[in-house]
């Protein structure tokens, strides 16, 4: 037997602790796990030896925005991909924002064939979740969505067919959605801000005249958020429903959370590792390029919700990837940041802002590993072939140099939107992705991306 690939001398992670042995694979997944140097005399088509590396289950982020339909002149399926591979991603979860969304199985089918046809990792879907559209949740369910996302307001004027069945407008069309949730076995995430309150804020800064870069932050305080979270957490409590909180912030949102779930709430967590990294001080001196909703927080709010993602409030950790062009960023700084559109591509540098994070003693490896790929593989029902190096499950790694420094650089980048990047550009990192394998598939080496590989990724729906 020829094996596909064999990682030779490999510090692989298992079960919060790391082992050393020869990764053997074939027909894309791990075929065996053997001491360090028994593979040696093994034929196959591709031996990595990884002495001095760190081999990680692949890289699950649990929150992209890969545009398309709709937007591909801000993304599409190959460049977002391309840029997942090339930070270490070997798995993407597409949130339902497109046009139109996956709001129903037709939708959801039509989007699953334009990502088979040009991703290069592998992919799995959240289904669009509004008041709307309650009578597509369980169809949607059958047809693998991972979870549900849905918006706490009304659809953005101008961008209604973006939105359609992903929102609710009031709080009772919130709690009679989550009674229906409740009648299914999926999970919804929630974006948590009180938008009439930020729309009356904005309004009030306006007349003030404060229109600086500080406009955004204040514009959206923390207790925008808390106070969403709070209602979420009663009506979970009322109906039973499984929710989750997508890009929480705030550290009292997460005291919140901890206390529903001691109570009995069936609620889950994801943060951005953008708001463990970057604050105030960013908007202000990078405006436009550092806005993003829920907007980066207060140092000391940063420096608090590190406290929730290590004693296991919050969950996971991704990426809110989200790109824009040029223009739509560039405007802020002409008219106002309050007339950009918010969001940047992360999911490229996520891991290496995070290994750096590691590397300066914030959290250990294996924390990371469950934050960033294990807990979501559990979590979006994939944990018998993702997330995880054992026989059995599929071949894909991130292997990391630990010790690897090396400056964020725009140029070195694959997002096609990865001109606004300039809260990254620049920026020293400790701790390089130098392998992205997916399904024994060798799809980023050093930096440099396979885009030969383009459509190799596939589908992964949801196993419950």
């Amino acid at each position: 037997m020829t094996y596909q690939l064999i990682i030779s001398n490999a510090n692989y992670y298992l079960a919060d602790h790391f082992f050393t042995g020869d990764i053997l694979v074939a027909d894309g997944r791990i075929a065996g796990i053997v001491s360090p140097g028994a593979a040696k005399d093994l034929p196959a088509e591709r031996v990595i030896d990884a002495t001095g590396l760190t081999v990680l289950p692949g890289i699950i982020d649990s929150h992209v925005h890969f545009r398309e339909p709709g937007r591909t002149d801000r993304e599409d399926f190959f460049t977002g991909s391309c840029a997942a591979a090339a930070g270490g991603v070997t798995t993407f979860c597409e949130m339902p924002n497109a046009f139109p969304p996956p709001n129903c199985p037709q939708n959801l089918r039509d989007r699953i064939a334009m990502a088979d046809e040009k991703a290069i990792v592998d992919f799995a879907f959240l289904g669009a979740a509004g008041f709307g559209n309650i009578p597509q949740f369980q169809p949607l369910l059958d047809m693998g969505v991972v979870a549900f996302k849905t918006f706490l307001d009304s659809p953005p004027k101008g961008r209604e067919a973006e939105f359609e069945g992903l929102t609710v407008a009031d709080d009772s069309e919130l709690y009679l959605m989550l009674e229906a949730a409740a009648k299914t076995d999926g999970r919804f995430f929630f974006h948590c801000e009180n938008s009439p309150l930020i729309k009356g804020l904005e309004k009030h800064l306006h007349q003030l005249g404060q229109e600086a870069n500080s406009f955004h932050y204040l514009s959206r305080p923390a207790v925008a958020e808390v106070q969403s979270v709070e209602t979420l957490l009663r009506f979970a409590r009322a109906t039973g429903a499984k929710v989750g909180i997508v890009h929480i912030t705030v550290p009292e949102s997460c005291r919140l959370v901890r206390q529903a779930k001691a109570e009995g709430v069936d609620v889950v967590a994801e943060t951005c590792f953008q708001y463990l990294n970057y604050h105030h001080g960013h908007i202000d001196q990078y405006g436009p390029y550092a806005k993003c909703n829920p907007p980066l927080r207060s140092r000391e709010d940063m420096e608090g919700l590190w406290e929730y993602l290590l004693d296991g409030t919050i969950t996971m950790i991704g990426s809110d990837h989200a790109p824009l062009t040029m223009e739509e960023k560039t405007i802020g700084e002409q008219e106002g940041i309050w007339k950009a559109f918010s969001g940047f591509p992360g999911v490229e540098v996520m891991l290496p802002v995070m290994l750096t994070q590691v590397n300066a003693g914030r959290l250990t490896l294996p924390q990371l590993v469950r934050l960033m790929s294990e807990n979501t593989a559990r979590l979006y029902g994939m944990f018998s072939r993702k997330g995880i190096i054992q026989p059995g499950a599929d071949a894909d790694f991130a292997i990391v140099d630990m010790q690897r420094e090396y400056t964020l650089s725009i140029d070195k980048m694959y997002s096609k939107s990865k001109a606004i990047n300039k809260l990254f550009d620049g920026q020293k990192v400790k701790g390089k992705p130098v392998y992205t394998i997916v399904r024994g598939r060798t799809l980023m080496e050093d930096g440099v991306v396979d885009t030969s590989s383009r459509g190799y990724g596939c589908f992964v729906a949801a196993q419950r």
